[in-house]
Order: structure tokens, then sequence, then C-alpha cells
């Protein structure tokens, strides 16, 4: 079934939220989700296939950012522990953000709203983290 709003569906809300709050686990509850709305799902797990290829990527650079410690000693990844921090942050930034998808979705549908807002935030997170991680590393 596509996805669609209360206006070309009038059981959308009712049929969700009946699903939701028969069976309280979460696990039922994000794969009745992401039946009923499939761009849901497929946004969800395409944040956690790029972001554990751009979090893998990324160690590499960030990870090197200190050699320019010595040319710049002034960057924020110089100072002490923030080295790590700079290094997790995409990998911490996705995990916020797949977060945010499944149980910000399953949020969003009990206000009647599609949960293809709430992956799309998810993946607002992952990018605002990832890019945070370049620019404090100076590899930006």
């Amino acid at each position: 079934m596509p996805d669609a709003g209360a206006a070309e569906y009038p059981e959308f809300p009712d049929a969700v939220l009946t699903e939701l709050t028969r069976d309280p686990r979460p696990a039922v509850s994000r794969a009745a989700l992401a039946a009923q709305f499939p761009s849901w799902g497929a946004a969800t797990l395409s944040l956690l296939a790029i972001g554990l290829v751009v979090g893998f990527a990324s160690l590499r650079p960030l990870g090197m950012a200190i050699d320019a410690c010595a040319a710049h000693p002034g960057l924020v990844v110089c100072r002490p522990k923030m080295h790590a921090v700079v290094v997790a942050l995409p990998v911490g930034a996705l995990i916020v953000g797949l977060a945010v998808s499944l149980i910000g979705g399953r949020q969003v549908v009990r206000l009647g709203r599609p949960p293809l807002l709430a992956a799309w935030v998810g993946w607002a997170v992952f990018g605002v983290g990832t890019l945070t991680a370049y620019l404090l590393a100076g590899v930006l």
C-alpha cells in the first residue's frame, strides 16, 4: 500500500493507531509502520546503511586530523580528549538519527501524520553531526 495521508485513506490513523495500541512492543509497532509506510522503512534503512558507510569512511580523515596540530595548534581537534569526540561524532550522530527516526516515527503516527517526517529529521541529525565533526577537525 503506498504512503498516503488521511485524505486518501481515511482508515490511515485508525488502522495504525489500533496496531500501535494493541501491541505495545516497539519492534512490532515498527514492523507495522514499515508495512503501512514503505517509504519510512526505506528511509530509515538507508540511513542505517549509508550512515555505517560514511561513519566507517570518516574514521581515516578524522583520525588523521591530529596531524594538522603541528601546523595549526589552535584547532579544536588538538585539545585533549576532543580528538576522540570528533572521531566518534559521525557514529554518535548516526545512532541519535536512527533513534529519532525509529522512536519519532511511532510518535508522529500517533499525532496522525506520516512517519516519513521523523525519518527526514533523523537524516538531518546525522548530516549535521557528520558535518560538525568535519568542521571541528578542520578537514572542511
